[in-house]
């Protein structure tokens, strides 16, 4: 918060950062919390260092061209030090212009490398892939990016189906196969009675 007393601005949360410009012209140095002499052709922008969170809904699709919804969250942080370098070259609308087409474009490359059925069972390592693509490019930018997290993951309603129907079918042969091999086994055995009694009865 900054408040003008006589010329003076104070900035009383340093969960801020404050951007100085001279005639619109973003200075090389950022001011924290304490008291700052403000000259009347100046202008302080308050920049917000606090941890942030932003999540998305959007569309992509695997490698084998099935259609995915998806929300994802992202957490950042801007870097107080270099706050005015965000500024000069990005303004305060940081999120709209570098993160979150960032995510967008990266999110859809990294699940178009994975099929359908193993998007949901590889959704952390999703995750860390698209980390991974995107914070050298936000270090650049003065944003740390603390972490990206897959919240949900969804099909269409025929891929769900189809998917269901396979596991039914899956677990259908499993059982019939069970089935098989105990009645196998039963007759084993049933065979080795045999053979016991036939062998008794001749040695009588």
């Amino acid at each position: 918060r900054y408040s003008s007393v006589t010329g003076v601005q104070t900035c009383a949360l340093p969960i801020y950062t404050g951007v100085v410009a001279t005639f619109g012209k973003v200075e090389e140095f950022v001011l924290g919390e304490g008291m700052h002499f403000k000259l009347p052709w100046q202008t302080v922008i308050k920049m917000d260092n606090r941890a942030q969170k932003e999540t998305i809904t959007t569309q992509a699709f695997s490698s084998d061209i099935q259609q995915v919804d998806v929300i994802i969250s992202v957490n950042f942080s801007v870097d107080r030090e270099t706050s005015q370098n965000l500024y000069r070259n990005v303004g305060v609308a940081y999120y709209e212009t570098v993160i979150q087409p960032r995510v967008y474009e990266n999110l859809k490359a990294v699940f178009a490398k994975y099929s359908a059925e193993n998007l949901v069972s590889e959704r952390a390592h999703l995750s860390e892939k698209i980390e991974e693509l995107i914070r050298p490019e936000m270090k650049s930018f003065g944003i740390e990016l603390l972490n990206i997290s897959i919240e949900d993951i969804d099909f269409t309603d025929v891929f769900t189906d189809a998917v269901e129907a396979k596991q039914v079918a899956e677990q259908s042969k499993l059982q019939a196969t069970i089935e098989q091999e105990q009645k196998v086994m039963e007759a084993e055995k049933e065979a080795e009675r045999q053979v016991i009694a036939a062998e008794a009865e001749a040695s009588v």
